[in-house]
């Protein structure tokens, strides 16, 4: 039984009843204990009580007073739970901004998709409607932060999905908007459940590193010296939560993935900045600081607001980051920008604008639900500073590029950069950028050339997001060219008038089929999302306009036969080459198999199609390459060729009849000893391709990448 009457006097300490605009929290909780009555929650508890703790949640521990926000969270599973009531039901009785909040955390549910491919959109949907209403992530995380409070009720199965979602999803953007004790809490419950070993020994580590007398030897000198120096200061040792313990990249749970093991803030107690350079001179005097460690966050702030200056030192054999900063400061690191929270008019536009674009960035993201999580974590850090030539101040991630930088200045720098001068050096889009360069960006009239291997290369969200929606159109524009010659093969084949794609019965068919004109009918074809047998079935039998001289039936009789593809050139964001049968350009008696990501190439007798694709033959075309026409640049083949010696390699070599320019030969050994040549060459045309080929063993040799000479593969 839930005490509502309770709850509501425990609110009502923080939350005025009294006052009108906070009327529609309470309406809104008289509601939900209302259409929530009956439901239960796996722990038996009434389901009254999880929305209530979600509000209770932002109200006590994180100090939100807006009551349109609250009432949200009460309401948030509302929409989802319960099929009487419609967002429109919520919009009448509690306002817009409710409506709009409650179905930003409301689920998709379609039953036709996998749950991963539904999990994605929904985390999608969820980054978008943060982007205009920030509340819907504070709600989703209040919400995931309770539910992690009570995972222990669910069976093993689902508390391990959703620890991992939250490790992936919600305790990154919880880091990135500097709720700080939330992104702890998030982290140290979801590792818990993770790894209940691993983590409850890096929990025994933690709390001997803070209670160690090395520790309460450094806060007694540093309280020491601030008292002899007369400096009002608060010194807060705190070791690092189990997320600093946490590899993302290897989904692993380590002692030894932390820098150090200690963080101890300096809170100088007054609201003059420069008493916190005097602090930082009275450290550095006490624990000398490790050379070029020393960060200056108050001048120079992060993107998200936070202030403070940070040293490093490394004190009897460990190094502990010491955090100085006011007590202003120290509020911002811990809420971020929800210490200006008022439902969003009172946020600073820049930080809300950088915060804004970052969600839109990730929920716009149109590539796989793996790399919008590898977005997610990006966004966590800002590790390097650049600056412009006016000598603006950017934060990027380590690791960042010159296109990253291109990105995040503004995306048609990023979409027609051709390089930049870093400190007045030319320096491709590729390289990576090192803390206090100057960089220059430069353009060129032809936008970027994109492959998968750039989009890898750039760790900001803006960039690879950017880079990922190029790649798409490449891919929708070339599916559209060979959905084109499949249909038009098809229809020919068929005995269908040329002109039928002009006709009343495609007009009809594309209704059916809810496509909105033939160039979407191409490219779907183009990807292998339509059957063009099922275009032909509408075009044969919804009318008699398309038909030549035969009957319904025959439109759709013949014998079967593949249809082709014709390729005058490779690109690597569109073709591929199967590592199941090792296929090589120029090679006949080819099938391809065609997706959204583009065309892989398969031996036609490869048994990998049929066994491990179980793909059907209709699936698949043939391949025809057009060895009359040069690439328009050469690409380079890096090769690994097995259970060959260089000498009887070199005799192959000898046996071409063109001229090819090999670029690198190296004689390794694989993870089993084995023998393995890489070799690196550089190909003008399929003729060529296929000569350079003819020569190797076919079955021993792999493409293990291939590209433009100096392309998105090499760092500078």
């Amino acid at each position: 039984m839930f005490d509502l009457e309770n709850y509501h006097s425990r609110v009502a300490r923080y939350l005025d009843d009294k006052k009108e605009e906070n009327l529609i929290f309470f309406e809104a909780l008289r509601f939900a204990h209302d259409i929530h009555s009956g439901q239960r929650r796996k722990s038996g508890a009434p389901y009254i009580s999880h929305p209530c703790a979600v509000a209770e949640i932002l109200i006590r521990e994180l100090g939100f007073k807006d009551p349109h926000l609250l009432a949200a969270a009460l309401l948030h599973d509302v929409v989802e739970d319960i099929p009487s009531i419609s967002l429109q039901d919520i919009e009448n009785r509690f306002g817009e901004t409710v409506a709009e909040l409650v179905d930003g955390c409301t689920k998709l549910t379609r039953h036709h998709m996998d749950r991963t491919a539904l999990k994605d959109l929904t985390h999608s949907k969820i980054f978008l409607s943060a982007s205009r209403r920030l509340g819907v992530l504070i709600i989703k995380l209040a919400d995931r932060l309770h539910n992690l409070r009570t995972l222990h009720f669910l069976p093993l199965s689902k508390r391990q999905r959703i620890a991992q979602e939250t490790v992936e999803v919600y305790a990154p953007i919880a880091a990135r908007l500097n709720l700080f004790p939330l992104k702890r809490e998030l982290y140290h419950l979801a590792l818990s459940f993770l790894y209940p070993r691993k983590s409850k020994k890096i929990l025994n580590r933690i709390r001997e590193i803070r209670n160690s007398a090395e520790v309460l030897e450094i806060e007694a000198s540093l309280q020491k010296v601030f008292s002899n120096a007369r400096v009002p200061a608060a010194i807060r040792p705190r070791p690092k939560g189990l997320g600093s313990y946490y590899d993302p990249m290897k989904r692993s749970l380590d002692p030894l993935n932390p820098e150090n093991y200690m963080d101890i803030a300096v809170i100088v107690e007054t609201e003059n900045v420069l008493d916190c350079y005097r602090a930082l001179g009275l450290v550095n005097t006490t624990f000398p600081p490790i050379p070029r460690s020393m960060r200056d966050f108050i001048a120079t702030p992060k993107s998200n607001g936070y202030m403070s200056l940070h040293v490093r030192s490394h004190i009897r054999g460990h190094n502990y980051l010491i955090k100085i900063r006011t007590p202003e400061m120290d509020q911002w690191a811990a809420y971020g920008l929800m210490t200006e929270w008022d439902a969003q008019e009172a946020l600073s536009d820049d930080h809300w604008q950088a915060v804004s674009e970052l969600l839109r960035t990730i929920g716009e993201y149109g590539g796989a639900a793996k790399q919008r999580k590898a977005l997610i974590r990006l966004s966590e850090t800002e590790d390097t500073i650049v600056y412009s030539p006016n000598g603006d101040i950017f934060y990027l991630p380590k690791g960042s590029v010159v296109l990253d930088f291109a990105y995040k200045i503004h995306s048609e720098l990023g979409d027609f950069c051709e390089g930049a001068l870093v400190n007045n050096n030319w320096a491709p889009p590729t390289r990576r950028l090192q803390d206090g360069e100057t960089v220059e960006i430069l353009t060129s009239l032809d936008p970027l050339d994109v492959d998968p291997d750039l989009e890898e290369l750039c760790k900001t969200p803006k960039a690879r997001t950017a880079i990922n929606r190029h790649l798409q159109q490449k891919r929708s524009h070339y599916a559209e060219d060979i959905g084109r010659q499949i249909l038009q093969q098809e229809i020919q084949r068929h005995g269908l008038a040329p002109d039928v794609l002009e006709s009343e019965s495609t007009r009809l068919m594309m209704e059916i089929l809810n496509l909105k004109d033939p160039s979407e009918l191409c490219i779907r074809i183009g990807q292998d999302l339509l059957d063009p047998h099922l275009v032909l079935y509408y075009l044969g039998f919804a009318s008699d306009e398309g038909k030549v001289g035969r009957n319904a039936e025959a439109a759709i009789g013949p014998a079967f036969e593949r249809n082709i593809i014709t390729i005058s050139e490779l690109d690597r964001a569109i073709h591929k080459f199967a590592q199941c049968c090792h296929p090589y350009p120029g090679q006949d008696n080819l099938v391809a198999t065609l997706s959204e990501r583009g065309v892989t190439f398969h031996h036609r007798d490869c048994q990998d199609l049929f066994i491990r694709h179980d793909l059907q033959p209709q699936q698949m075309v043939d391949a025809k390459w057009d060895h009359a026409k040069a690439w328009r640049y050469p690409l380079v083949f890096q090769l690994n060729i097995a259970n060959e010696t260089l000498m009887t390699l070199f005799q192959m070599l000898s046996r071409m009849q063109s001229r090819v320019e090999i670029l690198v030969i190296e004689n390794l050994s694989d993870k089993h000893d084995r023998q393995l040549i890489r070799m690196s060459v550089k190909l003008g045309d399929f003729e060529e391709a296929r000569d350079f080929f003819t020569n190797l063993p076919s079955k021993q040799v792999s493409i293990e990448y291939y590209g433009r000479e100096g392309g998105f593969r090499r760092v500078i």
